[in-house]
């Protein structure tokens, strides 16, 4: 997996790609072996390697079940309607919940120039030096922990909000009638059954995260002048700074997430919706 390498000095140009992948590029120049390599992945057969074995059998078990029958809620029309309208009205405020480690008051600060120049300095051993290899990784190491960390925090909020927004709306999806029963119990056991894919997803999505930052942070690092001080180093933390490109992008990443996770509930509200309102 890769993290979107944020280049010091140029637009980032690698694509992120990790279970949300977005649409892969092909680089100029690559082969027709690199090319195939890039094509998108059958959904299917995405999901098919995410689900554990038990909960591949709790499924399956769950989809052989015959077609539910008997009717719809008597109300049903106007429960799905308000259920619509408190499930939308939630989601905007949940993203903006999952955002706060890294967009709230308690978000990582950037570092000030003077602060930028006594890392470095800790990290190549003597004033004005220039961190090379071993020393630029720390260097990136220490600099990109608290927003590493906060991306972490960010993931795993996105993942928590809206499995509690799911869990609220249980008794009422199944409350409309038997399909929709049937069809939030089969959408359980598929949670259970890529639970432990998904959290090793963070894992790497984090791991990918620390990697580009110490790779940035090599790269911020050679493109220096010597001699240099807070001066030269005042580009890093700017607005158009590649520390803050840096956390925009971790933003973004959560956004998508977030997004992605929306859908797959959204998805399942209107299909109960449209299993027992449209039959």
């Amino acid at each position: 997996m890769e993290f979107d390498a944020i280049a010091p000095v140029a637009p980032a140009t690698a694509t992120f790609a990790g279970g949300l992948a977005l649409r892969p590029t092909v680089p100029e120049g690559s082969s027709g072996r690199d090319a195939r390599s890039l094509v998108p992945q059958n959904p299917a057969d995405v999901l098919a390697r995410m689900m554990d074995f038990s909960g591949s059998v709790a499924l399956a078990e769950l989809l052989h079940t015959p077609e539910p029958a008997g009717p719809a809620h008597p109300d049903v029309e106007q429960r799905a309607r308000k259920l619509r309208e408190h499930v939308y009205s939630r989601f905007d405020a949940l993203l903006h919940q999952s955002l706060r480690p890294l967009t709230g008051q308690r978000a990582p600060r950037l570092p000030t120039p003077e602060e930028l120049l006594e890392a470095i300095t800790l990290a190549s051993g003597e004033p004005g030096r220039l961190p090379e290899g071993e020393a630029a990784i720390r260097l990136g190491r220490k600099l990109g922990a608290p927003l590493c960390s906060a991306f972490g925090h960010s993931l795993h909020q996105a993942q928590a909000h809206l499995a509690g927004l799911r869990a609220e709306l249980v008794p009422e999806l199944r409350a409309l009638g038997p399909r929709a029963d049937r069809l939030e119990r089969i959408d359980a056991a598929l949670q259970r059954a890529i639970q432990g894919k998904l959290l090793e997803l963070f894992d790497r999505m984090q791991l990918a995260a620390a990697l580009t930052f110490e790779r940035a942070c090599t790269q911020a690092c050679a493109a220096l002048p010597t001699p240099f001080g807070t001066e030269e180093l005042a580009s890093w933390c700017g607005v158009q700074g590649w520390l803050e490109r840096y956390r925009e992008r971790c933003v973004h990443t959560t956004e998508a997430l977030y997004g992605h996770l929306q859908r797959s509930l959204e998805g399942l509200l209107l299909a109960s919706i449209h299993a027992e309102v449209v039959r």
